[in-house]
């Protein structure tokens, strides 16, 4: 019997803004992030998570859950 992964991408209104991120992180390249405003690209829910690919100044993407980042005002 396969197994069936289901993954759902969601883009809503969130594309293309600014966010604030709540705690340190740190990129695949091991450069911590925490006083930036990264740019919300697209949102995704998958497997029950709630994620965001955001984008760093030096063109860094990572995906970041949801208690990690606030929307800028």
């Amino acid at each position: 019997m396969k197994a069936r992964v289901v993954m759902e991408t969601c883009r809503t209104e969130g594309i293309r803004r600014r966010c604030r991120l709540l705690v340190p992180v740190r990129d695949r390249l091991g450069r911590t992030h925490y006083d930036e405003r990264p740019m919300v690209l697209h949102e995704i829910f998958n497997l029950g998570r709630h994620m965001y690919l955001v984008r760093f100044e030096d063109g860094t993407t990572i995906y970041l859950f949801e208690n990690e980042i606030s929307f800028a005002q």
